[in-house]
């Protein structure tokens, strides 16, 4: 229960830091985020930011963010990047997206779209994908 607790409260303050209007980033409402090129696919680029990693327990929190090399239609917005607030449990090799908000340019910047919340599943990531290397930046593997 303890666990539990600290895990919601934690997870209010990194959505609360996310919202912030002068910066993408998880990692404080005041200081920029430090994205670092994780790997790209033919759709798009991922980056990690490092100083947004918390560790609770057996759980992570990492900011990621997909830059997408063409326009995505989500719901009734375009987006050209995403960033996620994501959860890791690394000790079972799973995660999901608490808070994720499409943006209209490049790099989580421009207007904010459609913003969705956690989906309360932690799935495991297949190996070789974003998330996979997401994962292994956020657990330290």
């Amino acid at each position: 229960m303890q666990r539990r607790l600290m895990l919601i409260a934690l997870s209010c303050v990194m959505m609360t830091a996310c919202t912030g209007s002068e910066t993408p980033s998880a990692s404080s409402p005041s200081a920029p985020a430090e994205w670092t090129k994780i790997g790209e696919t033919e759709t798009y680029v991922y980056y990690a930011d490092h100083r947004s990693l918390r560790k609770a327990d057996e759980t992570v929190m990492m900011s990621d963010l997909f830059d997408y090399r063409t326009t995505q239609k989500e719901g009734d917005s375009s987006a050209l990047s995403k960033l996620t607030l994501r959860e890791y449990d690394c000790q079972n090799r799973k995660s999901q997206p608490v808070k994720t908000t499409w943006y209209a340019e490049h790099m989580g910047l421009g207007a904010a779209g459609r913003t969705t919340g956690a989906t309360g599943q932690l799935v495991t990531s297949a190996s070789g994908t974003a998330t996979a290397a997401l994962m292994a930046i956020a657990c330290g593997r």
